[in-house]
């Protein structure tokens, strides 16, 4: 996210508030904050292919353990990932506690990367769990897409995005198109080169803007005000 710190501390410099952390209850809304945001991040990561060609790099492994924790992408600076962090630099917060506060954010996420812990009963209801980052990783088809919960999974529960894990549908890891290398290069560039040549590839430019920012899924058979309507109303998805 470093290349694109800009557009925090733009905010940061028109921001309509300073909010110091030496109270609690300015600790507790940057922590609500920072994870209803993380939510949105993530979400559009999974639905807007732009931000998806940087994260599909986290959802490739066929393995789930700790390892694959931080398997991450290389290229989120890139595609502007900080514009979600943006409205907390607004409200006050400054651009180095919003980056340490993602960090410990990430930090939580690294133990939920396992298959070894099971479900842990009325945690499930609150915060996201093994059990539910589970289902965030498989590429099942009644999993996709779902629990995109930071250290809570309260907004996954709010916007529809939750589903528990069924002991009768264990979750199958990897993406739903493997990419079939273990060329840290070609995993991480894979879908920019995919995107890049679909643009190319088409003289429309209606076309080019549905094959960056559409879904992931989207296909050119689809009308420009479907691939527009999904873009803009991700919410409803």
């Amino acid at each position: 996210m470093i290349p694109t710190a800009g557009f925090l501390i733009f905010a940061w410099n028109h921001r309509i508030f300073t909010m110091s952390l030496n109270h609690w209850w300015n600790v507790a809304l940057l922590f609500l904050g920072l994870e209803f945001a993380y939510y949105w991040f993530h979400r559009a990561s999974h639905r807007i292919r732009w931000f998806w060609a940087s994260h599909l790099v986290h959802h490739s492994p066929e393995h789930f353990n700790l390892s694959a924790a931080y398997r991450l992408g290389w290229t989120g600076g890139i595609s502007g990932s900080a514009i979600f962090f943006m409205p907390l630099a607004w409200l006050g917060f400054d651009p180095l506690t919003i980056a340490i506060a993602l960090s410990l954010n990430l930090l939580y996420q690294f133990w939920i990367h396992t298959e070894l812990i099971p479900k842990l009963g009325i945690l499930e209801w609150v915060f996201n769990t093994p059990s539910h980052h589970r289902v965030h990783h498989a590429s099942n088809s009644e999993y996709i897409d779902r629990n995109y919960g930071g250290v809570l999974i309260i907004f996954d529960r709010l916007f529809g995005t939750f589903s528990s894990e069924n002991a009768s549908n264990p979750p199958i890891y990897g993406l739903t198109h493997p990419i079939k290398s273990s060329n840290p290069l070609k995993i991480a560039l894979h879908e920019w080169i995919e995107i890049f040549k679909d643009i190319i590839a088409t003289d429309s430019w209606q076309k080019r803007f549905c094959y960056a920012f559409a879904p992931p899924d989207w296909k050119p058979n689809q009308t420009k005000a479907k691939c527009v309507n999904k873009v803009f109303r991700i919410i409803r998805e």
